[in-house]
């Protein structure tokens, strides 16, 4: 029982230098412009690539704590003779990590946008780097951590990582990212379009019809519906899929159409794509929502012109 809720403090608190270390201002629209596990955004030619030292971080990272809670473990066998954390356990910090990552992954809807093998790999390899260290290293003596590129074993290990990485780099750059990003909001609009009666309602002003879509796909991206039960429960200011004040999410849709309608209607600007603008703006002034809300537009657009969505996809009364 020591050891488990040892392991969940080590693993809370990587968790919570993951978060500041990768700048993640979880209040902030994260949008479609970043690729799980590396930075560089998709729309730039870096963000089909991703770099050695990314690889080793994703690998290092539960191993690298692990090896922190063996010295605070050592710490506490010393300190409280009676309280006796094993070492041979600490390996599962990986385990535990990895499983959380990809709960979080099904938990936010992003099944379908990432790299399974890539996630897989690079678990599988931080588990057995970890375990090996714990079960190798950690004897209880703190000497025992310390480097030694003078053994054979260690060069050989270190060979297989360095090849591995280079395996997984290559897994990694040739996933097709936009392609699944396309196919993922095309799924969402179909949805939409087949759910939400109301949308059709814009029929008439078709970019507004994308817009509303555009939003929906964001707000649902970024507002999953576990989150929007959570808000729902806990009554915060925006909520359900449209992220309005409202009842649930068809009330969310309905209010939706009627703000963009509004909006429309006020805005004073002649060319289209500065109308959109200012709508959008109303809704959300920050610049990276315009920015995605503006792509996923231009993205449904090109879809609807391609596949012929809005009509294909009729309103579904069940």
């Amino acid at each position: 029982m020591l050891e488990f809720f040892f392991i969940l403090v080590v693993v809370i608190l990587e968790y919570i230098m993951l978060k500041n270390f990768l700048s993640m201002n979880l209040k902030e629209y994260q949008g479609f412009s970043t690729r799980f596990f590396s930075s560089s955004s998709s729309s730039s030619s870096s963000g089909d690539k991703i770099s050695t030292s990314s690889i080793i971080f994703w690998i290092f990272i539960s191993p690298f704590f692990s090896i922190l809670g063996y010295v605070c473990s050592l710490f506490l066998n010393s300190a409280f003779k009676t309280c006796h954390v094993s070492y041979n356990y600490l390996w599962t910090i990986s385990l535990v990590f990895w499983i959380v990552i990809y709960l979080i992954i099904l938990i936010l809807g992003r099944r379908k946008l990432v790299n399974h093998l890539f996630i897989l790999i690079i678990a599988i390899a931080s588990i057995i780097l970890n375990w090996y260290i714990a079960r190798i290293a950690f004897t209880g003596n703190v000497n025992d951590i310390s480097p030694d590129s003078s053994n054979t074993a260690f060069q050989f290990y270190l060979a297989i990582g360095l090849s591995l990485i280079s395996i997984v780099q290559v897994i990694y750059e040739r996933d097709d990212y936009k392609l699944k990003r396309t196919r993922f909001i095309r799924e969402k609009i179909q949805k939409y379009l087949r759910k939400y009666k109301v949308i059709y309602s814009l029929k008439g002003n078709i970019e507004l019809l994308y817009l509303s879509l555009a939003i929906l796909v964001l707000e649902d991206f970024e507002r999953p519906k576990l989150i929007r039960i959570i808000e729902n429960i806990l009554k915060t200011k925006t909520r359900n899929i449209a992220q309005n004040d409202s009842i649930d999410d068809i009330d969310s849709v309905n209010i939706l159409v009627n703000q963009l309608q509004d909006l429309a209607l006020r805005s004073k600007e002649e060319d289209e794509r500065k109308k959109l603008r200012f709508i959008i703006k109303e809704i959300n002034c920050s610049d990276q929502y315009v920015t995605n809300i503006m792509e996923l537009f231009y993205t449904i657009s090109r879809l609807d012109k391609e596949f012929k969505i809005v009509e294909a996809n009729k309103y579904n009364e069940k």
